[in-house]
């Protein structure tokens, strides 16, 4: 405000410097028109460029729990590698805790999958096995069944040839003597008791073809099983061998540590006992209900703290963060209480705006630092770009009182 008026009074002083009478008119213009003047570039201001009169603009940084992956991974530390306010690289190791369980762990685990090996070996030679009895035994059903027709065609004839003593008996008595017949009838029932024996033999050598063919499925469903039992017992020694991995705990990104307390023989549970910022840094800052319509993600904003005193940061929109604190509800089955939720959020005037902050490579603001920051906001005509200038000048002149900022 006082900047805007020192704006019109330095054009009233070029009018009087150039000629201007100082009589009622000119009194009138310069009283009227200034008060004018001032509440224009007032409301521009505050709605087109907004600013954090305040000073509380802060720097905020993500932080990242230096912890193993999982909440089951816990022990005692066994070595830290590093101090108190470090910098930190991507991949550095931080610390260790005792791994004395989960190499055990990892070692009972790869005799698990040893043991399911050699179980899956076994049962692929189960497989070929009961495959090789199955071939025998319909190799020896053919074997059998050749047999049977040799056989066979053995009896036929030796019937045909007592058939033939028997009609030549019967036309010339006494031909054919009958200790022939008897030795031909003999014949014709050896041949048959040898054919019955192998039938017999052919249903039990059947009989055992199903038996070897039932045992190469059953020993098929076991090689299933046991390449399960392998992908379990492998899924395990992985999870043996990440747990293990994972009571060395390295830093995920380039940051800095803070002051932790943690020492060598300190229990690490579900709670993470350190942390750490990355080097990504931004400026959260609260920006008025009346400006909040005209911030846009990606307008530039500038930023000062008594850090850097003199120094202006570039910066520009990241985001706009759409609740409050205040407004946010119960979870709980109870209903809203309309004087707490009012006096909550009666004084409530603004929202936060994320900005990022660019260009800071050669200076490093630590985290929980405040300042000054402003933002071009979107301006319905290319005139009021001159709003810009006044906050540009306005956070240089408060960027110098910086240097007496402790006084």
């Amino acid at each position: 405000m006082l900047e805007g008026l020192a704006v019109w009074a330095f054009l009233i002083y070029l009018l009087r410097l150039i000629g201007m009478p100082w009589n009622k008119y000119s009194k009138s213009f310069a009283y009227i028109g200034g008060s004018g003047w001032l509440l224009f570039v007032w409301v521009g201001l505050i709605t087109y460029t907004p600013m954090d009169l305040s000073g509380g603009s802060l720097v905020q940084s993500p932080h990242i729990q230096l912890r193993p992956g999982s909440t089951q991974v816990t022990g005692n530390i066994k070595k830290i590698y590093v101090k108190p306010n470090q910098a930190v690289t991507k991949g550095q190791l931080i610390y260790e805790l005792e791994d004395q369980v989960y190499q055990i762990a990892l070692n009972k685990s790869a005799a698990q999958v040893k043991s399911a090996e050699v179980a899956l070996t076994s049962s692929l030679d189960d497989v070929r096995i009961n495959e090789s009895k199955y071939a025998i035994s319909n190799k020896e059903i053919k074997i059998n069944l050749d047999q049977q027709a040799e056989i066979d065609v053995d009896m036929n004839w030796k019937k045909t040839t007592l058939q033939r003593y028997i009609d030549q008996n019967k036309v010339a008595a006494f031909t054919i003597t009958e200790s022939k017949l008897d030795e031909q009838k003999t014949a014709v029932q050896v041949a048959e008791a040898k054919l019955t024996v192998l039938q017999s033999q052919a249903e039990k050598l059947l009989l055992s073809a199903q038996q070897a063919q039932l045992n190469t499925i059953k020993s098929k469903h076991a090689v299933n099983s046991r390449k399960a039992d392998l992908a379990n017992q492998t899924a395990v020694y992985a999870q043996a061998l990440w747990n293990l991995e994972n009571t060395r705990v390295y830093a995920p990104a380039d940051g800095y540590l803070t002051n932790f307390i943690i020492r060598e023989g300190q229990y690490i549970g579900a709670m993470p006992r350190i942390q750490m910022y990355t080097k990504e840094k931004y400026v959260l800052m609260r920006v008025n209900h009346q400006a909040i319509r005209n911030i846009k993600v990606g307008q530039g904003a500038e930023f000062a703290s008594a850090v850097y005193p003199g120094h202006i940061f570039a910066a520009e929109v990241e985001g706009i963060i759409e609740a409050t604190g205040e407004a946010q509800g119960s979870l709980l089955a109870r209903e809203t209480s309309v004087r707490v939720t009012t006096g909550l959020n009666v004084m409530n005037k603004h929202h936060f705006v994320r900005l990022k902050l660019i260009e800071i490579e050669d200076y490093d603001i630590p985290v929980g630092a405040v300042g000054l920051a402003w933002i071009s906001g979107v301006k319905p005509i290319a005139f009021l770009g001159f709003l810009d200038v006044i906050r540009g000048i306005i956070i240089r002149m408060k960027s110098q009182i910086y240097y007496f900022y402790t006084m």
